[in-house]
C-alpha cells in the first residue's frame, strides 16, 4: 500500500509531537519530583557549599568551620573555633548535617515529611518559638546564612516545631515547620563528642628473634 505524500508527512508530524509531549511529560514530572524532594528538606543547599555553623542549646555554643590547613585538613576537614580550638569529629559533623539536608518524607506513608502551618505572631509562644534556647546558625562559603530556631514537640511527642530565620515583630502571618525530632540527638551532644577523638596509640611491634648461630662442631 503506498502513501500520499501529504499522509506521510502528517505522519511524521504525529510521531514528532507525541514523541515531544512525552519528553516534555517527563521533564515536567521530574521537575516536579525535584521540587517535592527539596520541599520536605529542611534546607536545600548541598553539604559542600557549608562554610560553617553554630550550634547552640541550653548547655552550650559551638562554632565550627572549615580546615584550611593542610596539616589539620589530613585528620579532619572541619575544626571547633568556639568555645575551644579542636578539630572536629568529622562524624558529628556529617551526622548534623544529614539531618538537615535529608528527605524527610516516607514513601509508604503519603502524610509524612515536612508540614507548613501559617500562624500569627500571637500564635508563635504556642510552638515554643517566642524564647528558643536551640538554635542552627550556617553560614554558606557564598556569605549567605541561615538560622534554624527549635521550639517544642508536637501534642504526639515525635515531630518538632522549627523556624527558618528571626521573626519579624511586624510580620502578620508566620510560617512554622514541623520536622523530625531527630535534629535533637544531633545537636545535643556534649562537648566531647563534637571533638575528633585522639588517634590510638601505635603498639610498638616486637624485634623478630634472631636465630641463633650454630655452635661450631669441635673435630
Amino acid at each position: 500500500m503506498k502513501f500520499q505524500r501529504s499522509t506521510l508527512i502528517l505522519m511524521t508530524l504525529a510521531l514528532g509531537l507525541a514523541g515531544f509531549v512525552y519528553v516534555f511529560e517527563i521533564r515536567v514530572k521530574t521537575q516536579q519530583e525535584e521540587i517535592q524532594a527539596k520541599e520536605q528538606k529542611i534546607f536545600s543547599f548541598g553539604k559542600d557549599e557549608i562554610q560553617s555553623f553554630t550550634v547552640t542549646t541550653s548547655k552550650q555554643a559551638i562554632t565550627v568551620e572549615r580546615v584550611t590547613n593542610a596539616e589539620e585538613l589530613k585528620k579532619s576537614p572541619w575544626k571547633i573555633t568556639a568555645p575551644i580550638q579542636f578539630l572536629a569529629n568529622p562524624a558529628s559533623v556529617d551526622y548534623l548535617f544529614m539531618e538537615l539536608l535529608k528527605n524527610q518524607s516516607i514513601p509508604s506513608d503519603p502524610n509524612s515529611g515536612i508540614q507548613k502551618l501559617t500562624v500569627s505572631p500571637d500564635q508563635i509562644k504556642d510552638y515554643g518559638l517566642d524564647l528558643v534556647t536551640d538554635t542552627i546558625v550556617i553560614k554558606l562559603k557564598n556569605n549567605t546564612t541561615y538560622q534554624l530556631r527549635l521550639g517544642k514537640k508536637d501534642f504526639q511527642g515525635e515531630s518538632l516545631y522549627a523556624q527558618i530565620e528571626t521573626p519579624q515583630p511586624a510580620a502578620k502571618e508566620m510560617t512554622v515547620l514541623v520536622i523530625s525530632d531527630d535534629i535533637l540527638s544531633a545537636i545535643n551532644r556534649p562537648l566531647e563528642e563534637w571533638k575528633l577523638p585522639p588517634e590510638p596509640p601505635k603498639v610498638p611491634q616486637p624485634n623478630p628473634t634472631p636465630n641463633p648461630t650454630p655452635s661450631a662442631t669441635p673435630k
